[in-house]
């Protein structure tokens, strides 16, 4: 085993191992960071606000770096006690940091942000395949509420068709068969299949169709079903509410969200955008030239126009006097069918980052574990501190990591 002339010599190496570790991990997150951007200003885009125990372990992690740093410096004056007491608390520190880093993820995947998963329920929507009855009056979701006679439903009518619904999924997260025997059907609720445009009947033998038991695979969509009613996801993947929690982005702009439908928001037109306009307007039975930023009629300039044109198909343009502005628009068809087919990509970059930075955090609390015990034996003083500062290096860095990942997060968000 190689052997160490002097502490001065293993510092030396020590560092270099693990400068060489932080170059190899930069590139590594400046590489997914780029592909983060790119990808967030091409098709669709999830933004979501991080829970605030992330501003909490951002915290904890500072405080744990200052305890680091001093218990080096006491290790460098051979004072073993007090080396020993900073770097308990620097672990005691760094513990708090994954208690609330694992809180804080855990609430960000209870949102909806899976590893692997789509913006929307697919394959569940509410009133896509089946609807609940009250009686003989429908409960219809618009994308925000419950509503029944077009009033929305209070939270114990919903708690009460989540409870009636809960008896086809359970608690689980994927069907594993049954014969969907519901107790008090149609006392009130009972099932609408939508495809079919008849109620489900509740037999001895189970839910069936014009007499007929469901099949496999109708179970299962119903299961889909009432599992998005029962854990809020009646139409998107994610949960809480649309602009608070989460919002949707298309090639970089923020869409406003109405009742399941997406638009593109109004926005005045910048210089650029006016001079690149170049076509014929009819209006009020005259014919109008729009080029360079003006509007001309019978080439003459004209200061007072007001009025709406199509640019493209999906994007019209209104002029009042000198205030330019695209309308606020809905999505095309086209832009819709791809919606509902996007996966989540933003949530997958997201966790692909937070497991590297997982890992970089296990080695480091694992270190700061092992120098911890090697200090109270005595294994630090002013002749041997190289594993202390190695150790203490790599901490300064995840924490840096951590606050450039946090920082990058609330950016792209």
């Amino acid at each position: 085993m190689q052997q160490f002339k002097s502490n001065k010599q293993k510092e030396k190496v020590y560092t270099a191992l693990v400068v060489v570790g932080l170059i190899a991990s930069v590139m590594l997150f400046a590489g997914l960071s780029s592909a983060v951007l790119v990808r967030k200003m091409d098709k669709f885009w999830v933004n979501i606000h991080l829970p605030n125990d992330f501003r909490v372990s951002t915290i904890l992690i500072l405080i744990s770096s200052v305890f680091m740093i001093l218990a080096l410096k006491k290790a460098k004056l051979s004072e073993r006690k007090k080396t020993v007491n900073f770097l308990i608390l620097s672990l005691a520190f760094s513990l708090f940091f994954v208690f609330f880093q694992f809180r804080g993820w855990s609430k960000y995947y209870h949102q909806g942000n899976a590893v692997k998963s789509f913006i929307t329920f697919v394959y569940g929507q509410y009133g896509q395949s089946y609807l609940v009855y009250d009686k003989e009056i429908p409960i219809k979701y618009d994308g925000e509420n419950y509503l029944k006679n077009d009033q929305i439903l209070d939270a114990s009518s919903i708690d009460n068709l989540k409870l009636f619904l809960r008896q086809i999924c359970g608690y689980g997260t994927s069907f594993e068969g049954s014969n969907l025997i519901l107790k008090d059907y149609n006392n009130p609720f009972q099932i609408f299949d939508v495809k079919n445009e008849q109620m489900l009947e509740n037999m001895d033998s189970g839910l069936s169709l014009n007499g007929i038991n469901l099949s496999e695979g109708q179970k299962d969509e119903l299961f889909k079903f009432s599992f998005g009613v029962c854990n809020d996801q009646p139409f998107f993947m994610l949960k809480g509410k649309y602009g608070e929690d989460f919002s949707i982005a298309l090639n970089g702009e923020d869409l406003i969200y109405e009742k399941k439908k997406l638009f593109f928001p109004a926005k005045e037109l910048s210089n650029a955008e006016k001079s690149a306009i170049n076509q014929k307007v009819f209006q009020g039975g005259k014919e109008y030239s729009i080029k360079n930023s003006t509007v001309y009629l019978n080439d003459d300039e004209i200061n007072d126009f007001d009025g709406y044109f199509q640019l493209k198909q999906g994007i019209n343009i209104r002029i009042k006097n000198s205030f330019w502005e695209r309308t606020k628009e809905e999505l095309n068809p086209n832009q819709y069918a791809e919606f509902y087919q996007t996966s989540n990509v933003s949530s997958s970059f997201v966790w692909v980052l937070t497991i590297i930075h997982f890992l970089h955090l296990i080695f480091s609390v694992s270190g700061i574990t092992i120098v911890s015990v090697r200090a109270k034996k005595g294994y630090y003083s002013s002749e041997n501190t190289a594993g202390l500062k190695a150790v203490g290096v790599f901490w300064h860095f995840v924490g840096l990591l951590w606050l450039y990942l946090y920082v990058f997060l609330e950016y792209i968000n």
